[in-house]
């Protein structure tokens, strides 16, 4: 079980290159009066809408909002699209979104694998694209990620034909060595994931995978909002805590790193531009940090596939006022 897991990440290559070849959008999206942009999706579907949020964030003057929550804000109304992602199809935040978004008019596209969601999309008319099955959410990241980049093309918003032309980077032999050296630093300690706000999906993909693979507590703080609170919580010392800087070469970074070691902290410093293009950066990145937090879970002999306490949430919200709206409505 656990190495299957490995295997998902270590095929991300050829998982990229078979979405970008064969993933399309069925249906007709509907692209006029676009007036805003919301992606709906929870856990490792969610990250999508982060990365998407921060790619677009000086490339398009229409308003992007991500929603990792059961319901749309109020000003959220017709001339909107929405991008509903769930990699099992049967998330209930991400379902009741869904619904309240038809009820409202907006247009949508659903990016899923199966399940209720895409159940839901073909009886309304609603355009999606099918994703593999059989793979962790998680793990799934580049399927999802090329599968909402194939709605955005749709939506003339953003093209990412130099993305595509990057993906051999996912073949680098060299980052099963750098995934080791990062899980070998992190070792017995919490890291805590510092980055600026344009990677804040890498640092927040790093913890969540540390958090689900590893079963650590992981956080992630972000410049430059780092530098008004959390910059005086490292005036202490602690034992188990460690920093890894995920560095795209800023003032600010290295900053950052030369004033923690000032106070006696353990830092890695990651150098993370390996490339122009934002995408080929978070995907390479994402592979790295995969593959260390599965690392490092066999390493103390936990199952990184397994999330007994997910598990548990969701079984409870099955059991909550969100479960009983009508899907087939």
């Amino acid at each position: 079980m656990t190495q299957d897991l490995m295997d998902m990440y270590l095929k991300w290559y050829e998982l990229s290159i078979h979405a970008v070849k064969d993933y399309k959008v069925e249906g007709k999206v509907a692209k006029e009066a676009l007036e805003g942009l919301t992606i709906s999706g929870m856990g490792g579907s969610g990250i999508v809408g982060d990365v998407i949020y921060s790619l677009l964030y000086d490339k398009t003057n229409i308003p992007v909002l991500t929603i990792k929550d059961h319901k749309l804000p109020i000003w959220v109304r017709k001339g909107w699209f929405v991008i509903a992602i769930s990699y099992s199809g049967n998330t209930l935040e991400t379902l009741n979104v869904v619904v309240e978004s038809l009820k409202r008019g907006l247009k949508l596209a659903v990016i899923t694998s199966d399940g209720k969601l895409l159940e839901y999309a073909r009886r309304h008319g609603i355009p999606f694209v099918k994703v593999d099955e059989g793979y962790v959410p998680r793990a799934a990241f580049p399927l999802l990620l090329i599968a909402a980049l194939k709605v955005l093309e749709e939506l003339d918003i953003y093209k990412a034909s130099k993305f595509y032309g990057n993906l051999r980077v996912l073949s680098d032999d060299g980052i099963i060595k750098i995934a080791e050296d990062i899980s070998g630093f992190i070792d017995g300690s919490i890291p805590i994931f510092i980055t600026n706000s344009k990677y804040y999906p890498l640092g927040l993909r790093c913890k969540n995978e540390f958090n689900e693979n590893a079963k650590l507590i992981s956080k992630v703080e972000v410049v430059p909002e780092w530098g008004h609170n959390d910059i005086v919580g490292w005036e202490g010392r602690y034992s188990n805590v460690k920093a890894i800087i995920l560095n795209d070469g800023s003032d600010v970074l290295n900053y950052v790193r030369h004033h923690l070691r000032s106070y006696g902290h353990e830092v890695k410093n990651v150098a993370i531009k390996i490339s122009d293009d934002y995408l080929t950066n978070i995907i390479y990145w994402s592979k790295v940090f995969g593959i260390s937090s599965v690392k490092l879970a066999l390493f103390r002999g936990v199952d990184p596939k397994k999330t007994e306490s997910i598990n548990k949430y969701k079984e409870f919200m099955k059991r909550s006022k969100l479960a009983r709206i009508n899907f087939r409505g």
